[in-house]
């Protein structure tokens, strides 16, 4: 069957996507919905398999976790959409009941440490230093950096744009810190002379029309990446962000619910398990820590005859 002539009943799918409208939910991030649910009951049609919401169920997310012909990451979200679509309508979250998403805290993260950091910001141009700071010192995400504009910096403080469902998204307000500023300055003044600026974005690049504008996410990613290559150390624009997070809770004492506000997390559980990194070496000194402790209140020479009998 050609997937492309097949007709698909997106009723269901429309009254849910006004539901979330309703919400001021993005309007990008709506045609993202709709676009993945779609291309789900397509495969669902082809499969001779119900479209229907309250028809629906585990198997049908087991059938298209192995039939969708895209990458995991893609898949996950076009399930995602489904499930949601489903849920709006039945109550019941199939993807969690067919128990196939649950790995996505099992991917590798990057996590980086001061000496990676140290080498990363001495090898650093101007573009790549205010990214590391941006990230390291305020923990700001890709799409975060890339939407600042001259605006959002007014006397010390930064708004930020991130992530949220408001028609602007969550906004929140961070003092700048001093060697953020700096870099700002840097970066500011490597600019200079380089083209007549197209917009107000802090971020730039040369374009195609040798105007200067906002730069993509893209672009932020691979300076990172290429950074750390150049300098033989894995280093990603979310491993500093990461950074951030780990560097707050473990080296300045900042208590987790701190941390989680600084994040903008809305659970906590978020920031401990997705970002503070429990560090091998800190483990193994805790341990060792506890072993001394311990050997003090039985005392060595008890220990010793303990184990020698």
């Amino acid at each position: 069957m050609d997937r492309r002539f097949v007709s698909i009943d997106m009723r269901e799918t429309d009254e849910w996507i006004d539901h979330l409208r309703s919400l001021n939910r993005k309007e990008g991030t709506l045609q993202t919905h709709r676009s993945n649910v779609k291309r789900c009951l397509m495969f669902l049609t082809a499969g001779l398999r119900s479209t229907y919401a309250e028809d629906i169920d585990e198997d049908d997310i087991q059938y298209l976790w192995r039939t969708l012909p895209v990458k995991e990451d893609v898949r996950r979200a076009y399930l995602r959409s489904l499930s949601a679509m489903v849920a709006y309508h039945t109550g019941v979250d199939i993807v969690k009941r067919a128990d196939i998403l649950h790995n996505r805290e099992s991917r590798e993260r990057v996590f980086i440490d001061d000496d990676d950091f140290r080498r990363a910001y001495m090898a650093a141009d101007p573009f790549q230093r205010l990214i590391l700071c941006l990230g390291a010192y305020m923990g700001l995400r890709r799409s975060e950096m890339m939407a600042i504009r001259d605006d959002d910096i007014d006397r010390g403080v930064l708004t930020v744009h991130g992530k949220g469902h408001g028609l602007d998204g969550l906004v929140a307000y961070m003092q700048i810190p001093a060697p953020v500023e700096r870099a700002i300055a840097e970066y500011r003044a490597s600019m200079r002379g380089k083209g007549r600026r197209g917009d107000d974005h802090l971020l730039q690049a040369v374009a195609r029309d040798h105007v200067l504008r906002g730069v993509t996410p893209s672009r932020i990613s691979n300076s990172i990446t290429d950074l750390g290559k150049s300098i033989g150390v894995r280093i990603t624009t979310h491993s500093l962000r990461r950074y951030f997070a780990t560097t707050l809770y473990y080296s300045t004492g900042c208590d987790l619910q701190t941390v989680r506000r600084l994040m903008r997390h809305a659970d906590v559980s978020t920031t401990l398990r997705c970002y503070v990194d429990a560090y091998d070496q800190r483990a193994q000194v805790a341990s060792e820590r506890l072993a001394d402790h311990i050997g003090r209140v039985v005392g060595d020479e008890a220990e010793e005859d303990c184990f020698s009998r």
